[in-house]
């Protein structure tokens, strides 16, 4: 019984490290979410009152695309906790009972579990770059 257990333990390692890690990633979307949803509601406010309606109505078309961004990078980040989890239980499965999931179905997961992160994080490089140019309209860098 102890080695069983001793596998087990090695399988849930390496997810509870990739569950960690979609953890730090979440509470960096959320900052940077709450961020963006906080600048929309000021330049909303701005614009209502300001000569630079122009210039405020390009930075909050820009600040509104990356709060949509921002909502795909979640959703791929929750696709990727969901596939992960599958691929745990699967393994845990796998050892416990020897045959009830195929191993190429639990590779599958993994798989979409990491397309799932990293489609997460080419979101993340796209709101990076969607932060920068509301920057430089900010600043009056871009017209």
């Amino acid at each position: 019984m102890l080695p069983k257990l001793e596998g087990i333990v090695e399988l849930i390692t390496g997810s509870l490290v990739l569950f960690s890690s979609i953890g730090i990633f979440v509470l960096t979307l959320n900052a940077r979410y709450t961020h963006a949803i906080g600048r929309v509601r000021d330049i909303y406010d701005d614009l209502k009152t300001s000569q630079k309606s122009e210039k405020l109505e390009k930075e909050l078309n820009t600040m509104v695309y990356r709060c949509q961004v921002l909502k795909w990078s979640f959703a791929l980040l929750l696709c990727s906790a969901i596939s992960s989890g599958v691929f745990m239980l699967g393994s845990i499965a796998l050892r416990f009972t020897d045959q009830i999931i195929s191993t190429e179905i639990l590779i599958l997961f993994v798989v979409l579990s990491v397309l799932f992160i990293f489609s997460s994080m080419v979101c993340l490089f796209i709101d990076v770059l969607a932060s920068l140019r509301a920057t430089m309209i900010h600043i009056e860098r871009i017209k």
